[in-house]
């Protein structure tokens, strides 16, 4: 390989590092735990969300609680945030609310890669969430709320303030790819199937053309599987 191509690679293994690429067959490794290491996401949100899908896959071997997507506003810093709380359990946040899910039936989670979609519409209030192709109850979260524009966006982390105060004991080790979220509710067929077909439009962010920024420790490799 030329010296010159490897620049990009080297770029974006950098602290602070900004890039808008696609990122198919690659990860996001957070090696450790930190309260300093996580991936901003600059989402396209030109308008105030009135419902979302949110989906990505992540491999981990932890089983004390961890944030995967944190979406903070300068009034709410809990707009949007998914934690798994154990191995069996995932809070979800939405408008400062939240519910709790219980998710039973697999022997060997938390040992293979785990695919999560959250859906939520502000009309309805009704919130789902998907866990490897299989929905849970529907249920209902802040009815009536919409998300704000001025959201900080990430992962990796739990934003207890706009854009900070993170805790070390909810950040996430492991890998994690596939990020996308939506602007509208995504039907069931697509859900089930969210790694098998072309992703569909509009897409608030989209892995394939991602624009985002690496801080701290967090490096961009080739996936395994």
């Amino acid at each position: 390989m030329e010296q010159s191509s490897l620049w990009p690679l080297i770029f974006l293994g950098l602290s602070g590092a900004l890039a808008q690429t696609g990122l198919d067959e690659k990860v996001f490794v957070f090696p450790e735990p930190s309260a300093n290491a996580y991936v901003l996401l600059k989402p396209h949100m030109p308008e105030r969300l009135h419902q979302f899908t949110a989906c990505l896959r992540f491999y981990t071997d932890l089983t004390r609680q961890f944030s995967l997507l944190s979406c903070a506003s300068k009034n709410n810093d809990n707009e949007i945030l998914l934690l798994r709380y154990s191995p069996t359990e995932y809070h979800i946040y939405v408008g400062g609310n939240s519910l709790s899910y219980a998710v039973s039936g697999n022997a060997d989670r938390g040992s293979h890669w785990e695919n999560i979609c959250v859906v939520w519409n502000s009309t309805t209030g009704i919130i789902q969430l998907w866990v490897d192709g299989l929905a849970l109850p529907r249920k209902g979260l802040s009815k009536g709320y919409v998300l704000k524009t001025d959201l900080v966006m990430m992962l990796g982390q739990d934003q207890d303030s706009y854009g900070g105060s993170f805790d070390r004991q909810q950040s996430f080790v492991g890998e994690m790819a596939e990020v996308y979220i939506w602007d509208t509710v995504l039907p069931p067929e697509h859900l089930r199937r969210i790694r098998r077909e072309k992703m569909p439009a509009p897409l608030v962010v989209d892995w394939t053309a991602l624009d985002f920024e690496i801080r701290g420790y967090v490096v961009l490799e080739t996936a395994l599987d």
